[in-house]
């Protein structure tokens, strides 16, 4: 092959001229012999090996030139040079040259970078290795947060699904700092790549979320090294957490009865209902959500979950007023989920909405009260001021009535100190119970049982426990919330949602 020598530096090939219509020009490199680079009549310029083995000749294209690209800039350290040239690369002179001499040792010892190439064709990609983890992995282990898992994966790692609008509220959309590697190949992510992504959702999302999609990532590479699907090393180890402080709100004592006083407003039986057992049995929200009547016995006062997160079955002994709860919502025929719903899932999903307007009410109620004591008349909700032709519901809603009064209080200049209880999640019901068991003189053990933690330290002592100590517990924390929040004076049970179903 004839070609004219000469030595590689961006400036000069980037002037390079280029052939004519269907012809190309070869030059090879002073510096590193059997580097090549191949001009197109398009403008094209590729780096080549071009060297003789037992008298014959052998070319590969290791990737085009990029004039952009700084001088400095090396191969990655932690990408074989074989996948890194499978990907079709974008190299500068001085990555060119080190990439030559591999591909030439490769060469030499009978290794085909063909092969390389498809094998790097048929290699899982991001997307594909997900799939595999839901069908091989969470499937198979009866994980319940897989939904929950996937809308992570969409969200930080993959791609968000294209579907139809909602017709209320946000659609899913990607944020800032995530990424789209559905069709990345597994071997194409570095660890830089994680530590970057890492960084980045930790910067624009919160730290706590980077750290659960980096969790993910690095289990889905796990599973596929331990089934020896894949031989090279995990490109999410390694990557040092962000440290995020352990969550401990739970609600205080103040707080009790105006969150009760809120709860008992809400129209939505379902929401006060599932509000008042999550509270009150100390449930993890999934499994509250996904109660079943076969695994109820009302008799018993008790609440069997097959399957738990920590992958054990756990009895939950039912306090008299969860029980009383449950009886009223007891269907006069046959029914599978205690909190039916309309999805797929056939039970209600995470009822974000009603848990909000819970402290907007509450809000809205202190507001009243505050403007109400400044002299000024305040109702709610009020009748809307109608155009012709507008159709809408002729009173506020309660984000309207909210509105209002918070309009109100900033122009007589009340202060509006403590109007809301903030931050308080519906997980925090269940760290509620704990917390109150242990103000109440509960043992850790006894507050372990009844939560269905998972301690290898007290596993022993947790299987020779039976459920009267746990009951007694449980019984004295919740009695002792509803009494500090004004709904129970005596031992009588008082049904929470009698107001707001007279209403």
């Amino acid at each position: 092959m004839a070609y004219q020598k000469i030595n590689f530096s961006r400036s000069a090939l980037v002037g390079l001229p280029v052939p004519r219509s269907g012809k190309r020009a070869y030059y090879g490199d002073t510096k590193e012999p059997g580097l090549l680079l191949c001009v197109t009549s398009t403008g094209t310029k590729s780096f080549q090996v071009y060297i003789k083995l037992s008298g014959r000749p052998a070319r590969v294209t290791l990737g085009r030139f990029s004039p952009t690209l700084p001088d400095s800039m090396e191969l990655p350290r932690d990408c074989d040079h074989r996948d890194f040239m499978a990907n079709t690369p974008e190299l500068n002179t001085r990555m060119a040259r080190s990439l030559a001499a591999l591909v030439k040792i490769d060469l030499k010892a009978g290794v085909k970078p063909a092969d390389a190439k498809k094998g790097k064709r048929d290699e899982m990609t991001i997307g594909g290795l997900f799939e595999w983890y839901v069908t091989a992995h969470l499937i198979p282990k009866k994980k319940k947060s897989t939904a929950n898992i996937r809308a992570d994966f969409e969200r930080y790692l993959g791609k968000i699904p294209d579907g139809e609008r909602k017709k209320h509220g946000a659609n899913r959309a990607k944020q800032p700092g995530s990424v789209n590697w559905t069709n990345r190949k597994m071997s194409s992510i570095t660890h830089q790549d994680v530590q970057k992504l890492h960084d980045d959702l930790g910067q624009h999302i919160g730290q706590r979320t980077a750290n659960i999609a980096i969790a993910l990532l690095r289990a889905m590479y796990n599973q596929a090294i331990k089934k020896k699907m894949y031989k090279k090393e995990n490109p999410a180890s390694e990557i040092e957490k962000f440290r995020t402080p352990s969550r401990e709100r739970f609600i205080q004592s103040d707080e009790l009865p105006r969150f009760f006083a809120a709860l008992a407003e809400e129209p939505s039986a379902d929401v006060r209902d599932f509000v008042l057992t999550d509270l009150l049995s100390g449930a993890r929200k999934s499994n509250v959500l996904s109660m079943r009547w076969v695994d109820v016995n009302l008799d018993r006062a008790e609440w069997r979950l097959p399957d738990t997160k920590n992958g054990e079955p756990l009895t939950v002994p039912l306090m008299p007023e969860a029980v009383q709860v449950l009886r009223n919502r007891k269907p006069d025929k046959q029914a599978e989920f205690v909190f039916p719903g309309r999805g797929k899932s056939g039970h209600l999903q995470d009822p974000k909405k009603g848990w909000g307007r819970i402290f907007d009410r509450d809000e809205l109620n202190q507001l009243t009260q505050r403007i109400r004591e400044a002299g000024t008349v305040f109702e709610w909700p009020a009748a809307k001021v109608k155009r012709p032709r507008d159709k809408t519901r002729k009173i506020e809603t309660l984000k309207q009535s909210l509105a209002r009064a918070r309009s109100v209080a900033q122009a007589l200049e009340i202060d509006t100190t403590g109007v809301r209880i903030l931050d308080l999640h519906i997980h925090d019901m269940r760290r509620t119970l704990g917390s109150w068991q242990a103000a109440t003189g509960a043992s850790l053990v006894i507050i372990g049982k009844s939560l269905g933690h998972k301690d290898l330290a007290s596993t022993a002592i947790y299987s020779r426990l039976n459920l009267d100590p746990v009951r007694n517990s449980m019984q004295t924390a919740t009695r002792a919330m509803l009494v500090a929040g004004g709904l129970l004076p005596s031992a009588e049970i008082v049904p929470i949602n009698k107001k707001a179903a007279n209403a």
